[in-house]
């Protein structure tokens, strides 16, 4: 458990004339109201002056009558103390016995003087805080009801010398003005699990943790003391934990709500993280099933875990073979998926990638097919188009029918003659959205040929004749040109481009694309041909920082390629690094502020100088053309002021802030 450190102020008795004056001594905590005693340490074998005792007293803020809840002496000797000590250990909010200091460590000190003088490093513990009666603990108390405390010197004959009142305290009166802490970040490294939270900074900071954790299987939430942090970063807190002390094979659900140094001052409670530990091969389902369903034409897919608890998202891939090509189909947190986007008559495969509450991803599970097949007979080609090219006639269609498997084409010599069946079979190929064609290179000997297409499902039922067309003579050959490359966009993985074809063009059958890296030669990306109705072009990679330049070409029926289109070079944005280790300090006079730092490794045109205040946002104050410092004369001299400085590029482009400094005049 962290060990906080607090200094507690020792005072005199207070005046006569300010006794009634009301003091912020008291404040709720986890196990009731803490009281701070301000006196000198008193007893009937160590007195203070004539002071021998004291007297702890408590009423309602709304009452005028004291009552008396205890009756105590500083502790005068070994036994005493160690008494006093043991009940501190029990009251205190945070007591962890690797750090805590013991009777051994204070009582040499003590018993020289009997004074507190040389205790305060000492007193910053609870346990012993109480164990000296320096700190008060009121286990009675309603902690809902508004309470008001006083310390009261007591004389040997029993009389009263010196007495100070608390202000009203209660847990709504002392709740702390804080944000609800956001599951921020979870990690588990050799079973050590390491949580954080995030929330905005409040009103007020927190001094402690209330850390609260629910194994599987627990009821409740129970109250664990973990090693913790409390950091503030800007205008945001952290809240960081540790727990080393958990089982491998369970899972564990967290919660941490911001205290006061007493473990009071509750108000909000955090988001909830869940952790295990628990091996990868836990989340592989322990059964993957594929029903088809033909009424519905759906593929009905269902599954199993060992510890369904742990699941968080259950990915599902699915392809047209069993090797290859799978692609992400859809997520669910169910324990079933309906795949209702198929085909009868086609197989598909599917396998699941399973992801814990961590985020963590499982190995791939089993793969499972199922097959759908469907008698309706399907609507025949629309739009049947032919043209005469240099390679021979081109045969085009649509199809809007969604289970279609291939097409098959017929022929004719005559008007309304015969259709004969040409022996290829035509299969489906899906990335032409929907626009299929077929080049006839059988050599004719003139006159009319007609043409007309057929479609055939997955199931191997075909469509009826589509409406024949006929060529009666030689389209004339047009020469092509390149497309203009208008141009680009661009992310982390991929560049865009856009063209437009020349409207002079009409035997373009597509346009092979061509990249070059740097000083390399152009090499062409596509695979296959890109559709001669596309107008644009994605081109999958990292973008690392190379340079990149496109050309295009158009393709014709006969497979002629156009000359190069104009070249088009994608920028590409380059990382720009902050300077480092950046420093201030006050001038002789303490008029300004001088900042100094690393230059940054990138190549850069200059720095910007931010500064802020703590609760304000940060301004720009200066700049700097390459020199590695800055002075500023207006800082706010009554407060802290932050500092950081961020790098330029001679593009433009910024990068992130650099570290933070900070000084005061305080």
């Amino acid at each position: 458990m962290k060990k906080l450190i607090y200094i507690f102020v020792l005072i005199l008795p207070l005046a006569v004339a300010a006794q009634k004056k009301e003091a912020k001594v008291a404040f709720s905590g986890y196990k009731g109201n803490y009281i701070f005693n301000l006196f000198k340490p008193a007893s009937a074998a160590h007195p203070d002056g004539e002071v021998v005792g004291f007297r702890l007293d408590r009423k309602l803020a709304t009452e005028a009558n004291w009552q008396t809840i205890q009756t105590f002496a500083s502790p005068s000797n070994y036994n005493e103390l160690a008494s006093t000590i043991e009940d501190g250990k029990r009251k205190a909010y945070e007591y962890n016995a690797e750090n805590a200091y013991t009777i051994n460590d204070v009582w040499p000190v003590y018993q020289k003087t009997f004074r507190y003088d040389s205790l305060s490093v000492y007193l910053t513990q609870q346990h012993l805080a109480i164990g000296f009666k320096v700190l008060l603990v009121d286990t009675t108390a309603n902690l809902s009801n508004h309470y008001q405390y006083r310390v009261v010197q007591l004389k040997r004959d029993g009389s009263e010398y010196g007495k100070y009142v608390s202000q009203p305290v209660s847990q709504n009166l002392g709740a702390l003005a804080i944000n609800k802490p956001k599951a921020h970040k979870r990690e588990v490294m050799g079973g050590v699990f390491r949580l954080s939270f995030a929330a905005k900074a409040g009103a007020e900071v927190p001094q402690a943790l209330l850390i609260r954790r629910k194994a599987e299987g627990d009821k409740d939430f129970k109250r664990i003391e973990l090693l913790y942090s409390i950091e503030q970063l800007r205008d945001s807190i952290f809240y960081s934990i540790t727990d080393d002390n958990a089982r491998a094979d369970a899972l564990y659900q967290y919660t941490v709500t911001p205290v006061n140094r007493f473990g009071g001052g509750a108000k909000v409670v955090s988001d909830t993280l869940s952790v295990n530990s628990i091996s990868q091969k836990m989340l592989i389902p322990k059964a993957f099933v594929a029903v088809t369903d033909s009424v519905k034409k759906q593929i009905n897919l269902s599954w199993g875990f060992i510890k369904p608890e742990l699941i968080s998202m259950v990915k599902i891939y699915r392809s047209e073979s069993y090797e290859e090509g799978y692609s992400y189909l859809t997520s669910t947190n169910k324990a079933f998926f309906e795949d209702k986007s198929i085909i009868p008559g086609k197989k598909y495969y599917y396998y699941l990638i399973i992801s814990d509450q961590l985020g963590r991803s499982s190995e791939r599970s089993t793969k499972v097919y199922a097959l759908i097949q469907n008698a309706e007979k399907p609507n025949a080609p629309l739009y049947v188009e032919v043209m005469k090219t240099e390679r021979g006639n081109k045969i085009s269609w649509q199809d809007y029918n969604l289970e279609s498997r291939g097409y098959k084409i017929f022929r004719t010599n005559q008007l309304d003659g015969e259709l004969v069946p040409i022996d290829t079979f035509v299969y489906l190929d899906r990335k032409l959205e929907g626009k299929y064609s077929f080049i006839d290179t059988t050599k004719n000997s003139g006159g009319l040929t007609g043409y007309a297409v057929v479609s055939e499902t997955m199931s191997n039922v075909q469509s009826g004749f589509s409406k024949t067309v006929y060529l009666k003579e030689e389209a004339k050959t047009v020469n092509l040109s390149a497309p203009l490359l208008l141009d680009f966009q661009k992310d982390k993985k991929s560049v865009r481009i856009f063209w437009q074809q020349n409207a002079r063009n009409t035997n373009v059958s597509g346009f092979n694309v061509y990249r070059k890296t740097g000083e390399k030669q152009y090499i062409k990306i596509n695979k296959a041909l890109v559709n001669s109705d596309r107008t644009t072009f994605t081109d999958s990679l990292t973008v690392n920082g190379q340079d990149l330049y496109y050309k295009i070409t158009s393709v014709s029926i006969s497979g002629k390629e156009s000359e190069a289109s104009n070249e088009i070079q994608a920028d590409v944005l380059t990382m720009v690094y902050p300077p480092s280790s950046v420093k201030c300090s006050f001038n002789a006079d303490k008029s300004a502020v001088e900042l100094f730092w690393q230059p940054s490794q990138s190549e850069i045109s200059g720095y910007e100088i931010y500064r802020f205040t703590r609760g304000s946002e940060p301004v720009k104050i200066g700049s700097s053309k390459g020199q590695a410092n800055f002075v500023d004369r207006g800082f706010e001299k009554d407060k802290i002021n932050y500092y950081y400085v961020i790098s330029l590029a001679h593009n433009g482009n910024t990068s992130v802030p650099s570290n933070q400094t900070f000084l005061s005049l305080k």
